[in-house]
């Protein structure tokens, strides 16, 4: 199968690695993303992979909505009119977006939902660390442990200093931004006597890379429709 990689930095690079030890092909764009109107491949891919920018995300939709290709998006820092856009597209193409591949922060998200609930009074805390040249801040993954923990809780985030006491109803997001982190985060659960901690590291890009070609196979095969990286392994069909 052929497997369009847009993005040619070091995830597209590790992810055609990837690709090719899966024994299937990687394609990547016949000229770079900003240098050109439209997606162009050799020849047409039957699943496309996305690690690049928001900045291109018109280009991508317009080309896997014209050639009715399923689309992978790990691409982080969207805008909610974004969100918005590969929402409308998921009604004519299959699209499955993740901010993080990694299955540790899909396992993640479970066991935090569950902390969450069945420790209703505990103050939580969640604290995220890239490499230094990280864009977004705060990661996609942290955003998602946030809606993850407010889906059961009412939480509102704080993601800036402040001279205040945290309120109960309050989570504290602090991003650090140095060296070379692949990726970290940690979720803290306290109280006045206790505290549990959950966090995940990733020590390579490689597992980013892994999930999202296992998560490209899988959606060649599925009909339109919203995904998340959950659907691989408790499938609910198209939303």
């Amino acid at each position: 199968m052929n497997i369009g990689i847009i993005g040619s930095g070091k995830m597209g690079k590790r992810i055609a690695e990837v690709t090719e030890e899966y024994q299937h092909q990687p394609l990547s764009l016949t000229e770079s993303l900003q240098a050109t109107e439209e997606l162009s491949f050799a020849q047409t891919p039957a699943v496309m992979i996305d690690f690049s920018h928001p900045a291109g995300l018109d280009k991508i939709l317009r080309y896997s909505k014209a050639h009715q290709v399923p689309l992978v998006i790990g691409t982080t820092g969207y805008t909610e009119e974004q969100f918005a856009e590969i929402a409308q597209a998921a009604q004519t193409i299959p699209v499955l977006y993740s901010a993080n591949f990694s299955l540790g922060i899909m396992v993640m998200n479970r066991l935090i939902k569950q902390a969450a609930k069945d420790l209703a009074s505990w103050q939580i805390e969640l604290i995220e660390k890239h490499h230094s040249q990280k864009k977004d801040t705060p990661s996609g993954t942290a955003k998602r442990l946030v809606e993850t923990l407010q889906s059961v809780r009412e939480l509102t985030p704080v993601y800036q200093w402040t001279d205040e006491p945290r309120k109960d109803q309050q989570i504290g997001v602090h991003s650090l931004r140095a060296g070379s982190f692949p990726g970290e985060h940690e979720v803290l659960f306290a109280t006045k006597d206790e505290v549990l901690s959950v966090k995940h590291e990733a020590f390579s890009n490689r597992i980013f890379a892994e999930g999202a070609v296992q998560a490209s196979i899988w959606l060649a095969e599925q009909s339109a429709g919203s995904y998340q990286l959950e659907d691989l392994f408790e499938p609910r069909g198209g939303a």
